[in-house]
């Protein structure tokens, strides 16, 4: 079969399998779900589990059964979850979204300001704390990252790259990534382009270490540091923020507005600047 016929094949085949797997994790796990909320008064996320298990199956799928090919082209061989690569990752991550927010606020861009305790009847309600926030976050931050992952630098790169070359993979899944988020509130042309060049950084990622895995643990420290730290929207999506919050002022073409940070021209320049860095290194990052 030539490259012409075979790539809308496997996207295909790949994307009826994630549909599939995913409507099936849903009927499951959807009424487990009801019975815990009922258990512990507050409602329990589906959909990111739901979408992980989606798409594992129909990566599994796809390279068993369609491609005939090991998991390695998705840089998920022996090693990739080792805990030097998987911390590589999480600082690269944190290290930009942290640089965008300093940058920020030493523009006088991003102020921090205290969230009023909520009361019930003159009496103070008593609110999650940091921690619990936290961790939660990482209930629902970490397979929604992890799911991303596996769909843009996993199947959809593997198969551009074997099709066309490693840039077509790079550029081909990052415009994906950037169109997926279109759906997310307040998305623009602007915030599209930061997304893009956001999932570009994560193909350099992903190539230095050698690891998915690596790419995973950046996307999710860069989400996680907004929602948990800074308490700002992630991709315009808001989040519980017990204490604190981070607000942006000025021009949302700089701070990002209600996007969060990561929407505006400063998380452009950074993460402009870290491919930039990336391109340029022929060493990887960290590795066993």
């Amino acid at each position: 079969m030539n490259v012409a016929v075979r790539v809308p094949w496997r996207l295909l085949s790949f994307g009826i399998a994630w549909i599939l797997a995913q409507g099936i994790a849903e009927s499951v796990l959807g009424p487990l779900a009801g019975v815990v909320a009922r258990r512990i008064g507050e409602s329990v996320p589906v959909y990111p589990w739901s979408t992980l298990i989606g798409v594992a199956v129909a990566c599994w799928v796809a390279l068993r059964f369609v491609d005939d090919v090991p998991w390695s082209v998705m840089a998920l061989g022996d090693g990739v979850w080792h805990w030097r690569r998987l911390c590589s990752g999480a600082l690269v991550g944190a290290a930009a979204i942290l640089a965008t927010a300093s940058i920020l606020w030493l523009l006088g861009a991003l102020h921090f300001e205290r969230v009023p305790t909520r009361t019930a009847d003159g009496v103070a309600v008593v609110s999650d704390g940091w921690i619990g926030t936290a961790l939660r976050l990482l209930w629902v931050l970490g397979p929604a990252a992890l799911w991303e992952e596996l769909v843009f630098r996993g199947y959809l790169y593997a198969v551009a790259s074997e099709a066309a070359g490693r840039w077509v993979a790079r550029l081909s899944s990052s415009v994906a990534f950037g169109a997926v988020h279109l759906m997310n509130p307040g998305a623009n042309a602007r915030t599209t382009v930061v997304v893009v060049l956001a999932g570009l950084c994560l193909c350099l990622v992903r190539e230095r270490a050698n690891s998915l895995p690596a790419a995973w643990s950046a996307h999710l420290a860069w989400n996680w540091v907004m929602a948990a730290l800074l308490h700002v929207p992630v991709s315009g999506l808001p989040f519980a923020t017990p204490g604190y919050r981070a607000v942006p002022r000025g021009s949302d073409w700089i701070t990002g507005g209600a996007w969060g940070p990561e929407g505006g021209l400063v998380a452009m320049l950074v993460l402009g600047t870290a491919m930039a860095v990336g391109l340029r290194r022929r060493d990887g990052l960290i590795q066993t």
